[in-house]
């Protein structure tokens, strides 16, 4: 069974794209929130991901947060499709949103502008309580990918 595609339709009235981010030495990039009340998922471990703009597409939604909120400049050719989900966000808006992976990210190279990188191995952010569950099975999807040949 192949997964649903969600995005702009006539019940999603919103629409968010995000990246996961692995290092050469499989570990995670991702996004400890700002502890905001009034954004989605303050105080938690995320993608980098924001709010599709009129027109965008899936991937040039991430290709922008991901621009926006690291400062890396990737290509559509550089991202892989994890997931899409369906969601109805804190603000009561039907959201769907589709993420991606990236990999092979040098942290010190990042300029992150908003929220703070956080550096975990698989492992580590599998065990993490701030994860958030969506952010908990795209790692999961990472995981089973096996990207990494065992040493």
């Amino acid at each position: 069974m192949s997964e649903p595609e969600y995005w702009f339709d006539a019940y999603h009235t919103h629409a968010a794209a995000g990246v996961v981010l692995l290092t050469k030495d499989e570990r995670l990039v991702l996004q400890l929130r700002d502890d905001k009340p009034d954004i989605e998922n303050p105080g938690m471990i995320t993608a980098f991901a924001g709010g599709a703009e009129p027109g965008e597409t899936p991937v040039d939604c991430a290709l922008r947060e991901l621009a926006e909120e690291t400062g890396i400049r990737a290509r559509g050719e550089d991202i892989h499709r994890l997931g899409a989900i369906s969601k109805v966000s804190f603000r009561g808006d039907p959201t769907a949103s589709v993420f991606f992976l990236l990999t092979g990210v040098d942290p010190t190279q990042l300029v992150i502008t908003e929220g703070t990188m956080v550096l975990l191995s698989l492992e580590e952010a599998v065990a993490d309580p701030r994860l958030t569950e969506i952010s908990r099975v795209l790692v999961e999807k990472v995981r089973a990918m096996n990207l990494f040949s065992p040493k």
